[in-house]
């Protein structure tokens, strides 16, 4: 997709934002459909990973009012291979997917493993030294009740690959008896390009447990990444980051970020990380899947739309926004006594309800924020509280978001950092890779 169209497809979104919503209704039915997943969430123990930044809120909303057009090569794909509906879906958030597809780097594989009740079908997997992709369907010879994967295990040879993130789809809704999805794998360390190979070890619980191992070999090289070291080292108004290196791979580039332990504000958020060609063409941050992670040393690292099949003349990389909070800022309660001990200055931040199972918070961040905004929460002697579930959603100018504790066993008073806030600070990086 264009910038163009990009632009287009923006201002079809804000005019259906200017239709009216009954608010308070709004309000009552989010409340309650916010309590009905904490209360799922509480009920089962293997959970999905949820990730939803504010271009994946945009884009899901775009996706009413738009189709994508596709390639001969994209559409000889979708008619021809199985399991390609749920990449189909990422199509519409994932340009690099879209690369992907047309130059055939999709890997048919046909595998399967029965338990007489339950059937799974590897459909299909892209891997490259960051991740894989696996497309698979599941289906049973019953209704299934309260499907949901336990767990997911991914071998090369006879070696567990270890995982920064692994990101899946429920088998699907209650009843269905067939259903294709998706499992994104994202490896620790690069994958060798001499790898081939595999076996997926998956258990899905539906009342009972079934489990299904499914070894598979693929015949497409695993593709290297182009690797660009840069340590180039840049101040945006009066913070240093240190850009460590950009690392190009067919299902994503990876971007890693230092902060100078100096710096007197926590960067947040990056907005607007980019790649652009010398026309403007612009790949940006993941909308869907894993979005980003922190590695042991405290390097950032975000996950960028890949143009790896891309051979532009002038290749950028490019930020200019970002979410910001002075490090003094924090918010402090007492779930014990009731009382909230601080909160950020600029008086955005309001606790609307506390109790030793729950903090629950109102931020005024304008209408189109789409963060959940409290991150992890810590007691007075330096331990990471346990949580239960949390839950966000907004009402107009403000943003909602809750913690709720496993129980109340922490010590007093507790500190909540931020994962996201509506500061910004901004400035123009712009640096050429070769």
């Amino acid at each position: 997709m264009t910038e163009r169209e990009e632009e287009r497809l923006r201002r079809a979104k804000k005019q259906l934002d200017q239709i009216p919503i009954p608010e308070e209704a709004l309000a009552t039915a989010i409340r309650a459909g916010v309590q009905r997943e904490e209360q799922e969430r509480a009920r089962r123990k293997a959970a999905r990973r949820y990730i939803w930044p504010a271009a994946a809120v945009a884009a899901l909303l775009l996706a009413f009012v738009m189709t994508i057009r596709v390639s001969p090569a994209f559409a000889h794909a979708v008619s021809s291979l199985p399991g390609m509906s749920p990449i189909v879906e990422m199509l519409q958030f994932d340009k690099g997917m879209k690369a992907i597809i047309d130059n055939e780097y999709y890997e048919e594989i046909h595998v399967t493993d029965s338990d007489g009740t339950v059937t799974v079908t590897l459909s299909g997997v892209i891997v490259d030294q960051s991740g894989m992709v696996i497309t698979y369907t599941v289906d049973s010879t019953t209704e299934m009740k309260d499907p949901q994967i336990d767990t997911i295990e991914l071998y090369s040879g006879n070696e567990l690959i270890e995982h920064q993130g692994v990101s899946f789809d429920y088998p699907d809704e209650e009843g269905k008896m067939s259903s294709e999805q998706l499992i994104h794998y994202n490896f620790t360390e690069p994958l060798p390009t001499d790898a081939d190979e595999f076996e997926l070890k998956l258990s899905i619980r539906d009342g009972e447990e079934h489990t299904f191992n499914l070894p598979f070999t693929i015949q497409k090289p695993v593709a290297q990444g182009k690797v660009h070291d840069l340590n180039r080292t840049v101040t945006v108004d009066g913070q240093k980051l240190t850009i460590q290196s950009i690392t190009v791979h067919p299902l994503k580039v990876a971007v890693r970020i230092k902060e100078d332990p100096d710096n007197t504000m926590d960067i947040l958020q990056y907005e607007d990380l980019r790649i652009e060609d010398g026309n403007g063409e612009a790949w940006s941050r993941i909308a869907n899947g894993m979005t980003a992670t922190q590695e042991e040393d405290g390097t950032d690292v975000y996950f960028l739309q890949s143009n790896y099949f891309e051979q532009p003349d002038l290749i950028t990389f490019r930020m200019n926004r970002m979410q910001a909070i002075d490090k003094t800022e924090r918010l402090v309660v007492n779930t014990l006594t009731g009382e909230v001990l601080e909160t950020p200055s600029d008086g955005k931040l309001e606790v609307t309800e506390l109790s030793p199972t729950l903090v629950e918070t109102k931020l005024r961040t304008g209408p189109e924020f789409g963060y959940g905004y409290l991150g992890s929460a810590v007691d007075a002697d330096g331990k990471t509280i346990d949580l239960s579930s949390g839950g966000s959603w907004q009402i107009g100018e403000y943003s909602y978001n809750d913690l709720r504790f496993t129980n109340g066993d922490y010590v007093n008073p507790i500190t909540i950092g931020f994962f996201a806030y509506p500061n910004y600070i901004g400035g123009d990086v712009t640096i050429r890779l070769e």
